[in-house]
């Protein structure tokens, strides 16, 4: 299994692998440009300075003012010079002191191959032990001034510690630059790889809170963490998904209490009445009466059951859509005519508005029948006692719009994003409706869904609400 590291290890020990590895690219790449430079410049120099040796020696001065020009020329530029006939004879010798002391006349012919050939020629090295160190020896030919061939050769030659110190002197100097950069660049990159690690470090722990249950937890950084764009965005993220978590589990408490309420409040009444009916507490010609009330609580505790399955279809995305088009004003009709009741127990004004007298949409009748019933049900809950409920159906282009409102207590702007979300319920203290749980909601906005369509809420707390929502037109099937 390979070891996990940290953060920080990695982004520490990237960088600052990287910056050592590009300084020692660089430094190889300059210390080679440098002593190519240094050596074609001493080649250069050197060149420059055999051809005008040779051209003195062309112009037939005596061996005695020759050398005399010859030993200056070497006393002041640090070199040491032979003349040597094409045989490798060594005519003459003068210098620093860089020639063997020794009774060698003649250069090896290995030494001189190519300038005899009349080419010039770069040699390194004591050339088998003429010189006592290493030189830098350029080899130019000498012509005859009358046949123009090959009389002779002329060596300049200039010792290679010089050089050698040089290039020691500019390697130096490279590696104190490389090693002062690694410093700097390895303080910057400790420095940026804390402010990285330091922040998602305490995501980390902020994370293992909130496993444990713990979602007040929030993370908290210093002022310049926020400099770094993407933890800022990681942060904040993170810190909204605490929120939402942090209310999802209110609500889902809240939830778990209204449901416990929803099944106890009637099982406590029908196991009661079933108690007195079996002990004939109950006199026998009442018992029909306590039945239907024990039949009318299954039939609430069945629709309750009913929901959450529906919400756990809705879930798992297995919400069954077949369009057909049917009259969706009729559908309306048949809605208010089914809550006729509980409208005129709150002597609620109902306000109907059709664009025409017939209006088909093409969607699934059953779902689209649940949804208006939710709607307008909805509606006469929140609605006060004498208040007024308008519903409108309206066209546009392709499409058929359809609006409940009603007046009252209005849903609070705060509120307003989070009312289609499972469970949630509007808070109590301020909401008409005691016994929702919060899934009616929930259910009208995934059958839109599931239908490519969207459901809006407008609202004003204290005055009104308002949902709309829109299906494609359909058209009369006779």
């Amino acid at each position: 299994m390979r070891k996990k590291r940290t953060v920080f290890f990695k982004v520490f020990g990237v960088s600052t692998l990287t910056v050592f590895l590009g300084i020692m690219l660089l430094m190889i790449l300059q210390y080679t440009l440098v002593t190519s430079y240094i050596s074609s410049e001493r080649e250069k120099m050197l060149r420059d300075s055999a051809k005008s040796l040779a051209n003195i020696i062309n112009t037939e001065a005596s061996s005695e003012n020759l050398k005399l020009i010859l030993s200056s020329y070497a006393t002041t530029n640090n070199y040491d010079i032979l003349i040597v006939d094409k045989t490798g004879f060594i005519i003459m010798k003068v210098g620093v002191g860089n020639i063997a002391d020794n009774d060698e006349r003649y250069v090896r012919s290995d030494y001189i191959k190519d300038v005899k050939n009349g080419e010039e020629n770069i040699i390194k090295g004591t050339m088998g032990g003429l010189f006592s160190q290493s030189m830098y020896t350029f080899q130019i030919p000498i012509a005859d001034v009358h046949s123009k061939s090959v009389a002779g050769a002329i060596f300049l030659s200039s010792p290679m510690p010089e050089e050698t110190r040089m290039n020691t002197e500019i390697l130096k100097i490279s590696l104190s630059c490389m090693i002062l950069v690694i410093i700097l660049s390895f303080t910057l990159s400790y420095t940026l790889s804390k402010r990285i690690s330091r922040p998602i470090k305490r995501i980390g722990q902020s994370v293992k809170k909130f496993a444990t249950g713990e979602f007040s937890e929030r993370v908290k950084l210093e002022e310049n963490d926020y400099t770094i764009k993407e933890i800022s965005e990681l942060t904040e993220t993170f810190n909204n998904m605490a929120s939402d978590l942090e209310r999802f589990e209110d609500i889902r408490m809240n939830f778990i209490s209204d449901v416990s309420h929803e099944l106890r409040t009637p099982m406590t009444t029908i196991g009661g009445f079933i108690d007195g009916i079996l002990d004939e507490t109950i006199p026998e010609e009442k018992r029909s009466d306590y039945l239907k009330i024990v039949q009318s609580e299954v039939r609430r505790l069945t629709r309750l059951v009913n929901s959450f399955l529906d919400i756990t279809r809705m879930k798992t995305d297995k919400i069954d859509i077949d369009p057909v088009n049917f009259e969706i004003n009729e559908v309306i009709r048949l809605t208010l005519i089914s809550l006729e009741k509980k409208i005129d127990s709150k002597n609620i004004q109902v306000q109907v508005e059709f664009c025409s007298e017939v209006c088909y949409v093409k969607a699934d009748s059953d779902s689209i029948k649940r949804v208006i019933t939710n709607l307008i049900d909805n509606a006469i809950k929140f609605t006060d006692y004498g208040g007024k409920i308008v519903i409108s159906v309206t066209t546009k282009l392709s499409e058929v719009f359809i609006s409940i409102y009603n007046t009252g207590c209005g849903i609070p702007k705060e509120e307003q994003k989070f009312i289609f979300e499972r469970f949630y319920k509007v808070d109590k203290s301020r909401s008409l409706n005691k016994e929702g749980t919060g899934i009616g909601l929930y259910i009208v906005k995934s059958i839109i869904a599931a239908h490519g369509k969207d459901i809006k809420l407008e609202s004003r707390e204290g005055e009104y609400a308002k949902f709309t929502f829109s299906l494609d037109k359909g058209k009369s099937e006779k």
